[in-house]
């Protein structure tokens, strides 16, 4: 799941792969509340599932991208398969 938020914060955020690491913290990548939303999108196309509202709500808790995977895999269980893009 990291990989995959990786990959989708730095296409919504039009950040460098590189920075974004599972450490970064997402204020220092431009991840406002809009472009959490965006993210969150992207993942939901990625990966051909639709995330519980819940857990756009509970983004605001994340502070890092790490976080952020943390909080997509306990939403849907661990079970996440990479959709075509």
């Amino acid at each position: 799941m990291v990989l995959l938020v990786q990959e989708a914060i730095a296409k919504v955020c039009n950040v460098p792969p590189e920075r974004v690491e599972a450490a970064a913290r997402l204020a220092d990548l431009g991840v406002d509340s809009l472009a959490a939303a965006e993210v969150l999108v992207e993942l939901e196309v990625r990966t051909g599932r639709d995330f519980p509202v819940h857990v756009l709500r509970r983004l605001g808790e994340a502070a890092t991208v790490g976080d952020v995977a943390i909080l997509l895999e306990a939403a849907v269980g661990g079970e996440v398969s990479r959709g075509s893009t």
